[in-house]
């Protein structure tokens, strides 16, 4: 046993011999279709199990896919949404962990449910019904209730004690889950000060300002939410200096053209693209629900014969690197020098800079608009962007496990101005990039502010894959 140092407290992992994500990686694609058995060939109990535990039987995927009905119902900013998918997963991957080593555990490794694989799928059932039940309490308990139920009603073949011996670990990893997040900082309310000096971002009249408070929250593998901190925007000394330079005026008028509500511009693929990734409304699965959905997508591709122990690997890398982005993303929108205006503040105020480069247009509005068409702008500073960290995390962890950029798949949207509306990719990154590409068409975000957003979220899916899975 060893003790893994994190900021303000210390946690206590158990070192046990593990599969490494790379074990994964080494395969290609069509050849990775199930985890490496641990002592060289599968028990009869174990076959059983495994033919229980895939397929449309997974639940890995199941509780993944139901997490999005929860993250329609509370809505908001991607880090309280991120922070439960994170403590699901982890939980599920230490109950499936506990059962059959697929890596080093998070918190917990129970070794009297070694080798009991008929209690694999009751175990992540209640792992993932605790989590959820912890990380998101204004969810109705009955719509919780029924979908634990809809998963213990799933093919299984377990008896009753196997099951309850999967009940208890469940609620035993999710409990430590719990525990280990109790006091994180996720319930810190502090108000946010706004500054009305040109260049600083304030929130919209009537609404709060979206998680202030969120880039101080204990991440889940990095140190700290300042870890990878981005430098100052453009590498200029303040932000006066910045307001007043071509380089602003170049970043400010790309916005302006191409960004806004009437752009002639703008091609009708930027525009789908544009509301394709944006996911901004309540009531979809936000942006980082889509990430979970393409994971989901691309592991049912590449794995059409994986297990739970597979997919439990995959979403517990993916919830962390989601989690731990949030964080990031959000330490750099408010716990910098400089809370950052948004493009429709920079092109409607222009003359209170002012930057010769930059025309005042006071009626622009961005592409970005609720069902009644109304514009609006994404309630939180615009460095760096949101979108673009999560799907670069997204994309590095998922290239970490696959061990390849190179995937092409085809995803779908919940954003209600793009429905029904896929696009095919061929490369994780391309995603990422395009996602990124998404926040200048719909008028919300800068090229830098998506630029250093990349470079983050990639860091920290390095930083997951190390840390959690290395």
């Amino acid at each position: 046993m060893f003790r893994t140092a994190r900021q303000g407290r210390t946690s206590i992992r158990y070192a046990v011999a593990g599969v490494a994500l790379a074990s994964l990686a080494t395969l290609a694609p069509s050849q990775a279709t199930a985890v490496e058995p641990v002592d060289g060939g599968e028990s009869a109990a174990e076959t059983q199990a495994l033919n229980n535990a895939r397929g449309t039987n997974d639940h890995v995927l199941y509780w993944n896919n139901a997490l999005m009905d929860l993250f329609r119902h509370k809505g908001g900013t991607p880090g309280p949404l991120s922070r439960g998918g994170a403590m699901m997963d982890l939980a599920i991957y230490d109950a499936v962990n506990s059962i059959r080593t697929i890596g080093k555990p998070y918190l917990i490794k129970d070794a009297s449910a070694a080798g009991q694989y008929a209690a694999l799928n009751t175990a992540i059932d209640y792992a993932a019904y605790t989590a959820l039940k912890d990380a998101f309490p204004a969810y109705p308990v009955a719509s919780l209730d029924a979908k634990l139920q809809t998963a213990l009603a799933m093919p299984n073949n377990a008896s009753s004690t196997q099951r309850e011996r999967g009940r208890l670990l469940g609620i035993k990893t999710a409990q430590a889950i719990i525990a280990d997040r109790a006091n994180d900082g996720s319930a810190d309310t502090t108000p946010y000060v706004v500054t009305t000096a040109p260049g600083h971002w304030q929130p919209a009249v009537g609404k709060p300002a979206g998680a202030p408070n969120w880039g101080k929250v204990k991440p889940f593998a990095l140190t700290s939410g300042s870890q990878f901190r981005p430098g100052n925007i453009g590498g200029f000394s303040s932000a006066q200096e910045l307001l007043k330079s071509p380089q602003y005026a170049d970043q400010v008028n790309e916005i302006k053209r191409i960004g806004g509500k009437n752009s002639t511009a703008r091609t009708a693929e930027q525009t789908q693209i544009a509301h394709y990734w944006a996911n901004d409304l309540d009531g979809t699965y936000k942006p980082v629900g889509q990430q979970y959905d393409h994971t989901a997508v691309i592991f049912r591709k590449y794995r059409p014969f994986g297990t739970s122990y597979e997919s439990a690997k995959l979403f517990a890398a993916t919830s962390v690197a989601l989690a731990d982005a949030a964080i990031a993303i959000w330490d750099s929108k408010y716990l910098t020098d400089w809370d950052v205006w948004r493009p429709a503040d920079a092109i409607q105020r222009a003359n209170e800079v002012p930057n010769p480069g930059i025309v005042a247009d006071p009626t622009w509005q961005p592409e970005e608009q609720d069902l009644a068409g109304n514009s609006f702008s994404p309630n939180f500073p615009t460095y760096v962007s949101g979108h673009s960290g999560v799907a670069s995390a997204w994309a590095g962890i998922v290239r970490h496990y696959f061990g390849t950029d190179n995937l092409s798949w085809t995803g779908g949207t919940d954003d209600p101005l793009a429905q029904g509306v896929k696009r095919s990719f061929t490369s994780l990154s391309g995603a990422a990039k395009e996602k990124a590409d998404s926040r200048k068409y719909i008028g919300v975000h800068f090229e830098w502010d998506n630029q250093a957003a990349l470079t983050l979220g990639y860091k920290v899916s390095d930083q997951v894959a190390a840390t959690l899975l290395g």
